[in-house]
């Protein structure tokens, strides 16, 4: 099992090719997959190690309330690295100040882990990325909200479990991209319940046709927790639980759900990238979330609506040697 894996709550398994992701009545569109592919692996090689400054506000409202609970503004450093086993890179979130607050020896942590030998231990990163995810507040427990998230899913071993339309053309940023639909039709689905259930992704891709550099992903969910979930997931200590239902996945999305009959949640992730001129990269630039689902803040539960945003800047690169040193 890769760290990746468990973070991010994906079964990353099944052998693929790029050919057979192929959208029938448009075998323009194969070519471009294929070079988004490559592009997506190779993500690692020139975007490890980079760490950025995320100023990320999140906003909660409840049904019937005239006003939204106060929203809570996280600054964190959000960090690109590789895995050591070879399987690819993955994002994470070291939350520093909560509301203004500067957290005691959170400043400088992730960077300091790779300062002497260029590698980290998995468990101690995986341990920094769950601590962190308390700080969300919402109906939604989650620790995969890195705006990193949704390239994973299309790395070229899982195109063939999506089927891609291409909508047109469309400038982002000024950038001409291709505007491609993305629906899983695969089971089992790469993110699932608690109880074992399919989530199919859905979403959209805005792709550099010529390169295939992700410029913009757009990743919906729907009705992604379970009837029974923890009660004590209520805002603002919500933390992800072990999900035992999910083959290599250990975390997922839940909402707290005790006094609900039936569960309405949905998710909905943007994030758009932009080229850093001084590195050479395409990184994140800005990620907004839109989540629903029931919600728990005293006795009475209501439907909650969170709002996020997040903002990156101040990259840099520490050395492309960087590494996670995953267990065997």
């Amino acid at each position: 099992m890769t760290y990746r894996a468990r973070l991010i709550l994906a079964l990353m398994a099944g052998v693929a090719t790029v050919a057979s992701a192929q959208t029938p009545g448009d075998p323009q569109l194969e070519p471009v997959l294929a070079r988004m592919g490559a592009y997506i692996s190779g993500y690692a090689e020139k975007a490890a190690l980079v760490v950025a400054v995320e100023e990320y506000t999140q906003t909660v409202m409840l049904d019937g309330a005239p006003v939204p609970i106060q929203p809570r503004r996280l600054v964190a450093e959000f960090a690109i690295v590789k895995t050591s086993d070879g399987s690819g890179w993955v994002g994470f979130r070291d939350v520093v100040e909560v509301n203004g607050r500067a957290l005691v020896d959170r400043r400088d942590r992730l960077r300091s882990l790779f300062a002497a030998t260029g590698t980290a231990d998995a468990t101690e990163l995986q341990r920094i990325a769950n601590e962190s995810s308390r700080f969300n507040v919402g109906p939604v427990s989650r620790n995969f909200n890195v705006p990193t998230s949704a390239m994973f899913f299309f790395l070229p071993d899982n195109l063939a479990r999506f089927a891609f339309t291409r909508k047109g053309t469309k400038k982002v940023n000024g950038v001409e991209t291709w505007e491609v639909a993305v629906k899983e039709t695969r089971s089992p689905t790469l993110i699932m319940t608690r109880a074992g259930a399919d989530v199919p992704i859905t979403g959209t891709l805005w792709i550099k046709p010529d390169d295939g550099t992700v410029v913009r992903t757009r990743l919906q969910l729907k009705n992604f927790a379970d009837q029974m979930t923890s009660p004590v997931q209520g805002a603002p200590s919500q933390r992800p639980e072990i999900n035992p239902a999910a083959p290599q996945g250990r975390r997922a999305a839940a909402v707290p759900t005790m006094y609900w009959d039936k569960i309405e949640s949905a998710a909905d992730i943007e994030v758009t990238y932009r080229p850093h001129s001084e590195l050479g990269l395409w990184l994140p630039s800005e990620m907004a979330e839109h989540y629903n689902g029931p919600i728990t803040l005293t006795i009475t539960p209501s439907v909650g609506r969170s709002t996020t945003r997040a903002k990156y800047s101040d990259f840099k690169q520490f050395g492309t040697a960087a590494t996670i040193a995953v267990a065997k």
